[in-house]
C-alpha cells in the first residue's frame, strides 16, 4: 500500500496506536479531569474513532488508570535519571530529584493529570492505580537516595506542597501568605 505521494505507507499496530491514544488522553484528562472528559474529545485528539478507542481500551476508566500509571511511570523514570550520578549521596539524589521534579511542573499536564487522578481517587480501580503508583514512587526514593523514612516522609510533604503552590500559581503573587509557602520553593 502507498501514499499518494508514492511512498510506502506504514500502518500503525495496536501497540503504537494505544501509546498515541494515551498521550492524548493524558493531555484530555489534564484539562478536564476523569469525570468531565468526554472519550469523544479523547478520540478526535487521538485521531482515532470513538469505537476504535473502545477496541484498545474498553472503558473510559481503563483508559484513565493506564494514564495513571503512565505519569507515575514516567516520574519514577525521571527520578531515577536524576538520582543516578548521586549514589550513595542521600542528600544529592533527594536534591537532583526535587529539582527534576520542578522541571516535570513546568509541564502543565503532568501537574494535572496527578491532581485529577487524586480527585478521581473514590472510583476503587483509580484509587488503586494511584496507591500503587504512589507507592512505587515512595520504594523509588527511597532505593535511590537510602535516606531514611522521616527524609523521605519530607521529601513527599514538599513534593505535595510544590503540587499546591504550582496548581494555584502561588509563586506568582507577592503576597507574605505566599512568600511564606515558596521559601525555598523558588523553583515552582
Amino acid at each position: 500500500m502507498t501514499t499518494a505521494a508514492g511512498t510506502p505507507r506504514k500502518l500503525s499496530t495496536a501497540d503504537d496506536r494505544r501509546v498515541e491514544l494515551l498521550s492524548a488522553a493524558r493531555e484530555q484528562f489534564a484539562r478536564r479531569g476523569y469525570y468531565g472528559t468526554p472519550t469523544t474529545e479523547i478520540a478526535k485528539a487521538a485521531g482515532i474513532s470513538q469505537a476504535y478507542l473502545f477496541r484498545l481500551f474498553p472503558t473510559k476508566e481503563e483508559l484513565f488508570v493506564a494514564c495513571v500509571q503512565r505519569t507515575m511511570d514516567m516520574t519514577r523514570e525521571e527520578f531515577t535519571r536524576a538520582a543516578a550520578p548521586h549514589a550513595g549521596d542521600p542528600e544529592a539524589a533527594l536534591e537532583a530529584m526535587a529539582q527534576r521534579y520542578d522541571e516535570l511542573l513546568q509541564q502543565t499536564d503532568l501537574l494535572l493529570g496527578q491532581l485529577h487522578a487524586y480527585a478521581a481517587c473514590q472510583e476503587p480501580p483509580v484509587r488503586e492505580a494511584v496507591r500503587t503508583g504512589y507507592g512505587r514512587l515512595v520504594e523509588t526514593v527511597r532505593e535511590l537516595s537510602g535516606a531514611p523514612d522521616e527524609r523521605i516522609q519530607e521529601f513527599f510533604a514538599k513534593g505535595m506542597l510544590i503540587n499546591v503552590i504550582a496548581a494555584m500559581g502561588a509563586h506568582e503573587l507577592d503576597e507574605p501568605w505566599a512568600r511564606a509557602l515558596m521559601t525555598g520553593h523558588e523553583g515552582c
